[in-house]
């Protein structure tokens, strides 16, 4: 564990495939590198490109869903 932040930044540089901890002013944090990706394309364009969505309705998604929570209130527990 990094004692600063200083010292994770220059653990991150040795091996920045490594998340890194540091006691911060009383806090333990945990630093890490990202990958710096390129955008190249807008969510937008994903989602255009992927086309619309072609499964259950609204409808039956919410009665999928008041279904789930009438039957899971009547469940059983199993006993620990």
């Amino acid at each position: 564990m990094a004692k600063t932040i200083d010292e994770a930044l220059q653990q991150l540089r040795r091996e920045p495939g490594q998340p890194v901890r540091a006691v911060v002013e009383g806090l333990t944090v945990e630093v890490r590198v990202v990958p710096d990706l390129p955008v190249t394309r807008s969510a937008a364009a994903l989602f255009a490109e992927i086309g619309p969505w072609e499964g259950e309705t609204t409808d039956e998604m919410l009665e999928f869903l008041a279904e789930a929570r009438r039957s899971g209130s009547q469940r059983s527990v199993p006993e620990l």
